[in-house]
């Protein structure tokens, strides 16, 4: 736990700053106010989540639309600068202005681009946003091998949380990197047979890092700004304190975060303690950020988050699970028998098997 201490506090992690929103209020529809939240399920007519990336497309169109076509050379550059100056070759990791607070990553060449909802006969979804991440990786040494580039996919809906994840599958047959070392190519769209081979749907729980909304937020993301309002950045950022969040197809990934009423960190936005390990793994320190009107004046109440997070809420008095509203889902405290509690990430493991409360693992995406 020392360890677990230690990381979480004394580096730091922009989990806390931006890639999450909290518990607040929630809505409320009438099945919600019938069904306690942790035995309401959002998006059920959508069925299980298919093996192919066109079938899910396709189930995730009852509530996001069409996916888009992406073009990474259309995409918004997140640039890349040391000292102030922009680059195009790999520095190496923590060398640049504004590295990935994941391993330090500062390889130029990476895009993001934000897609407006539409439907199938094109008449808009305002309800609806999607973000395409165009990756030139440059994690080779760290993982010891070739890591490939990577092209993936967000759709969001903001009135009922429903979400869909696309992961990178191949998509060699479609990019490749400029002079510049920027990654561009136009990827198959999802009536293409080929769109089954340049995304996959998710192998794991994408929920495990970004826990607290769709979007995971720090300054190397958030270098790349809408040309047409460089005020905001290109990834979303989602209004009110506990905005809804389900994932289409995963109705048993655990949706859980820690929420301390009154806790002055929750007070703009969840917070995924996963994801903040991540981040306070890669040498950022939430005092020194947040909040960003008076760093470190939040240091008691971000205390307060550590210490439940290590006791587990079972065993912290005043700290609960929440899930977040969900389509026609409330959300809120969920008990200890909650149903859908991961093995791998918010709890403990150990001979007996999963449990909570108990034997925290170190947290980490």
């Amino acid at each position: 736990m020392a360890e677990v201490r230690r990381r979480l506090i004394h580096h730091g992690a922009l989990a806390a700053l931006f890639a999450l929103a909290l518990f607040g209020a929630s809505a409320t529809g009438e099945r919600a106010a019938q069904v306690p939240p942790d035995e309401c399920t959002p998006g059920t007519t959508c069925g299980d989540m298919p093996s192919s990336a066109r079938e899910y497309a396709a189930m995730c169109a009852l509530e996001l639309g069409v996916a888009p076509t992406v073009d990474c050379g259309a995409g918004v550059l997140l640039p890349i600068t040391v000292d102030g100056v922009e680059v195009f070759e790999d520095p190496g990791l923590h060398e640049c202005d504004k590295a990935s607070l994941q391993i330090g990553d500062c390889m130029p060449g990476s895009s993001l681009q934000r897609y407006a909802g539409r439907n199938a006969d094109g008449t808009p979804r305002d309800d609806v946003v999607w973000v395409s991440f165009c990756r030139h990786d440059g994690r080779d040494d760290v993982v010891g091998f070739d890591m490939p580039d990577s092209v993936q996919l967000i759709g969001y809906n903001y009135d009922t949380g429903a979400t869909c994840f696309f992961e990178s599958g191949d998509n060699r047959p479609w990019t490749h990197v400029d002079e510049n070392n920027r990654l561009l190519g136009v990827l198959p769209g999802p009536d293409d047979p080929a769109f089954d081979q340049a995304y996959t749907v998710p192998g794991v729980q994408c929920v495990r890092c970004h826990q607290a909304d769709p979007f995971n937020h720090n300054p190397w993301i958030n270098s790349a700004r809408l040309p047409e309002d460089p005020r905001q950045p290109v990834l979303p950022v989602l209004r009110g304190p506990d905005p809804p969040y389900y994932v289409v197809g995963a109705q048993d990934w655990d949706m859980r975060t820690i929420h301390i009423e009154g806790n002055g960190c929750l007070g703009c936005h969840r917070i995924g303690m996963e994801t903040l390990a991540e981040y306070t793994g890669d040498h950022w320190d939430p005092n020194e950020h947040m909040p960003p009107h008076a760093p470190g004046s939040f240091a008691a109440d971000y205390q307060e988050l550590v210490e439940c997070w290590e006791n587990g809420p079972e065993n912290t008095p005043g700290c609960d699970w929440v899930i977040p509203p969900a389509g026609d889902c409330d959300g809120g405290v969920v008990s200890a028998d909650y149903p859908h509690a991961a093995a791998r990430f918010n709890r403990g493991t150990g001979d007996e098997g999963p449990r909570s409360g108990a034997g925290w693992r170190r947290p980490g995406c």
